[in-house]
């Protein structure tokens, strides 16, 4: 018997959790992407307002990429386990038939 278990339902809710802070995620990013320094007035401001939305916008997209390739890689994880769990129980059930004749 093997000490290593995996808890499928935490996995698909953390998954579920990177997915959607993935989607939140991408509304700021896009309305971070339309507001120009010029709304602002002031020359300073406005480029810096610029600078600061390009970085912003570059985070966010960024959180975005990296929640979504970890709730990718989660559901890797789940089905690996999910296989790994049937061939043991194949294994084991062609085992008993063996032992049984």
């Amino acid at each position: 018997m093997s000490d290593l278990s995996a808890d499928y339902e935490v996995l698909m809710r953390v998954r579920h959790n990177l997915d959607h802070i993935a989607l939140l995620m991408k509304k700021p990013g896009r309305e971070m992407e339309l507001v120009t320094g010029d709304a602002m007035g002031v020359p300073e401001l406005a480029r810096r307002m610029d600078d600061f939305g390009d970085e912003w916008s570059y985070g966010i997209k960024q959180l975005t990429k990296f929640s979504e390739k970890a709730s990718k890689a989660l559901l890797t994880v789940k089905e690996s386990f999910e296989a790994l769990d049937h061939e043991l129980a194949e294994s084991r059930k062609n085992q008993g038939k063996k032992g049984g004749k």
